[in-house]
């Protein structure tokens, strides 16, 4: 027998042939897989992501999940966990990198598996398998995982590994709607992916694979396990040291409820609609403030009316960014209008506003700090201002009248100024004031007869600690800082020294304190308001009712200052603010208002803040509809030997003389001789013949009180008392106030009833402007 013993040239045909047939094979197979590559082309789609909006140290603010409720937020490797990828590749397919999208020595271990035990032990699955299957899910069948390895092929053919691996970590599932690590880092843990500790990363890492089964909010033990298994496979491949694996087993498995934490939820959801396409919106939101200022309001509330709501808004004046934004007390409760964002509606500013009028007239030379205003019964054309509650004063001062923040002396200034001057310069300065429908800017801007909203009170006071520039609010990273000049520094300098607060309100000195704020109150105690501002900040308070239902007995003051304070308090102290060179301290005069060398008379000195050295003299007017005499001095004739008043036709022996007069109307409130009647004085008997034009005005007088009268119940019936008053002398109309209210009759007469105890302040204005006031308590 003879045997067939292969020559070497044999095995070099045999050779070829397998290498012909292999490569045809190969390049038919390759055909064959871009042809169908072709027909049925599979590709990472392009996906929706939700959006995070994140305050300013990247913690969540609140989440928006996608439209079809799917929580996945946009992550890429390198903002991960270093750790958590380490872990992922190791576990699931630590030959990641070589392989072309299959590993056959996986899938053969596999199969064996499942022919000797019978059951699928492990699946051999890569990631970029899992990923083909995240793309397009299938049955688990052999048909189904043929066509998985071909889609993973196609995947490592169209895409690099950085990409498959991207779209692995953002859309792997992780329980209930959270898709991708970073989602579910956020909703379990309540911060990012890439702070995850080494037993985070684990169970991160083993979740997708069951993720039903080991969501760690509610299973926590089955959770506990997987991630254990993890653990000590990454001892066993020699990546975590014992020390390591030691640690992450003895960490506790502790996730939260994945509906996550809400902080700012109106300002996310402003900017959710607003940046519907970016993936992460980080805001500038202090996350500690935030949450002691929603804390805050959600407790303050409760004590004023079950309807109430408030809104916070703080911000830095020198950059804009916003620190906090609470546009509603509660979120979530209906009852108190909780999704109304209070922020951004327009309402009432009451008399927020008044700072600015000043502002403006000194900065066009009208006023000085101390400049004389009359808060009297004052007459406007047909506008009729009255005070808060608290009567009339009298003479004032701008320190005072805005510290007291006095209704009359504000319509005065603004009056002077022009309410088209004022509402003009506001929206220059991209502060806009809606005005009534149909109506033109009027004297009824200065108490609230307009509407704006919180953010833009915040915009304006910006200007009294940024050197007079309005600076709008910035609430992410890609908005622009946007500043308007509104005052000059100096007037916004003086502005400031006058507002309440731990201020030194006009004295010699600088005031030395951190916050200063103003109050405001809308018709019907609709609104409170409360805005104050130092060297840094600007914190504005809102406190009423979002449907516009009054809560009577509540007003700035009262309401909102307490909630500032408490905010202001959550911040550093600010830093001492010295004057700027061109404002300067002088004695000025009253009445005249002009420095005290230049004053004729001085019946009272007070030192006044000046801008660029403008002393301006007082305003006279009043505004009243008056044929009264209103003079700012007057020149007269004066009897060399009688010092009596002379008129120039009387042939008498006199000199002149100049005095400086108070405006007409406040001659109730100074010492008689201050009075224009004392100062002009009689006419020389000598020159009696003469005739001689008035100079005093007309006069009206109360009858039925009088001053400092004191009224109790009837001894016997114990009834209310009853005031019948008149007025005498004077041209009709009269106008009747009541601390400072006017009342709706306007006859010679007037009964007053049911009244309570208390004082009062009763005042008439006759149509010329002349009035008469007295004071009088009723008693128990």
């Amino acid at each position: 027998m003879t045997f067939f013993i292969p020559s070497a040239r044999f095995f070099l045909r045999l050779l070829y042939r397998l290498i012909k047939w292999f490569l045809i094979t190969m390049i038919s197979l390759f055909l064959l897989f871009l042809l169908l590559d072709w027909i049925y082309p599979t590709r990472l789609p392009d996906t929706h992501h939700a959006q995070a909006i994140i305050s300013e140290s990247g913690d969540p603010l609140r989440f928006f999940a996608t439209e079809d409720g799917i929580w996945r937020y946009q992550v890429s490797l390198d903002s991960l966990s270093p750790n958590y990828l380490e872990a992922l590749l190791q576990y699931e397919d630590k030959h990641f990198y070589q392989h072309p999208g299959v590993n056959p020595l996986s899938l053969v271990r596999a199969v064996g598996q499942w022919v000797t035990t019978g059951r699928p032990v492990s699946g051999g699955s890569t990631l970029t398998m899992q990923v083909a299957r995240l793309v397009k899910p299938m049955n688990r069948t052999v048909w189904g995982k043929a066509k998985q390895i071909f889609w993973a092929l196609q995947l490592e053919w169209h895409h690099s590994k950085e990409e498959i691996l991207t779209y692995y970590v953002n859309h792997a599932p992780f329980g209930g709607p959270i898709e991708g690590v970073e989602a579910a880092s956020r909703a379990y843990f309540g911060y990012s992916a890439d702070q995850l500790t080494d037993a985070q990363a684990a169970l991160l890492t083993v979740l997708p694979q069951s993720p039903s089964r080991y969501r760690p909010d509610r299973y926590p033990e089955r959770a506990q396990q997987a991630r254990d298994k993890v653990i000590l496979r990454m001892q066993e491949f020699g990546i975590w040291n014992e020390q390591t694996v030691n640690e992450a087993l003895l960490e506790p498995v502790i996730a939260q409820n994945i509906k996550g934490v809400t902080y700012a939820p109106l300002l996310a959801r402003r900017l959710h609609n607003q940046l519907q396409n970016q993936a992460v919106v980080k805001t500038f939101i202090d996350l500690g403030l935030q949450r002691n200022i929603e804390h805050s309001l959600a407790t303050y509330v409760r004590s004023i009316d079950k309807h109430a709501s408030a809104a916070i808004m703080v911000m830095d004046h020198q950059t804009g960014n916003v620190l906090a934004y609470a546009g509603s007390s509660d979120f979530l409760n209906d009852e108190r209008f909780g999704h109304v964002d209070m922020i951004r509606s327009w309402r009432s500013p009451g008399s927020t506003l008044k700072p600015f009028i000043y502002g403006l007239a000194m900065d066009q030379g009208l006023i000085h700090s101390h400049s004389l205003l009359m808060d009297i019964p004052t007459r406007f054309g047909q506008y009729q201002p009255d005070n808060f509650d608290t009567g009339f004063n009298g003479p004032v001062s701008v320190a005072t009248a805005l510290y007291s923040s006095l209704n009359v002396p504000a319509v005065q200034i603004l009056n002077e100024l022009g309410p088209k001057t004022f509402y003009s310069r506001l929206h220059s300065s991209l502060v806009p004031i809606r005005l009534p429908k149909g109506n033109t800017p009027s004297l009824a801007i200065a108490l609230g007869g307009a509407a704006t909203t919180l953010e833009d009170l915040v915009s304006l006071y910006a200007s009294l600690g940024n050197g007079g520039y309005t600076v709008q609010p910035r609430y992410y990273e890609q908005d622009k800082t946007v500043k308007r000049q509104l005052l000059t520094p100096e007037t916004a300098w003086v502005i400031r020294q006058l507002l309440p607060g731990d201020s030194a309100f006009g004295h010699v000195q600088p005031a030395q304190h951190d916050w200063a704020w103003k109050t405001g109150t809308s018709y019907g105690y609709r609104d409170t308001w409360a805005v104050g501002v130092n060297s840094r900040w600007v914190i504005a308070v809102w406190v009423g009712r979002p449907d516009a239902v009054p809560i009577v007995g509540h007003y700035g003051s009262k309401t909102a200052v307490p909630l500032l304070k408490r905010v202001s308090g959550f911040l550093p102290q600010g830093e001492f603010v010295p004057p700027p060179k061109e404002v300067t301290q002088r004695d000025i005069c009253w009445p005249s208002g002009k420095a005290t060398e230049d004053a004729h008379n001085c019946d009272k000195q007070q030192k006044s803040w000046v801008v660029r050295g403008q002393i301006p003299p007082t305003l006279m007017l009043t505004g009243n509809q008056s044929n009264a005499l209103d003079f700012a001095e007057i020149k007269l004739q004066i009897a060399n030997d009688s010092g009596l008043r002379v008129p120039l036709e009387c042939n008498v022996p006199s000199h002149s003389k100049i005095v400086d007069v108070w405006p007409t109307g406040v001659d109730l409130w100074i010492p008689i001789d201050w009075r224009k009647q004392a100062k002009i004085g009689e006419i020389d008997p000598r020159c009696a013949h003469i005739p001689s034009p008035p100079m005093y005005g007309h006069t009206v007088y109360i009858r039925g009180l009088w001053d400092n009268d004191r009224i109790r119940k009837h001894a016997i019936t114990l009834s209310e008392p009853k005031i019948q008053v008149q007025a005498e002398g004077g041209i009709a109309p009269w106008h009747w106030f009541v601390n400072g209210k006017l009342l709706e009759e306007k006859g010679e007469s007037l009964t007053l009833k049911n009244l309570t105890p208390g004082h009062y302040q009763l005042s008439v204005m006759d149509n010329s402007g002349a009035s008469d006031k007295v004071e009088f308590t009723i008693e128990n």
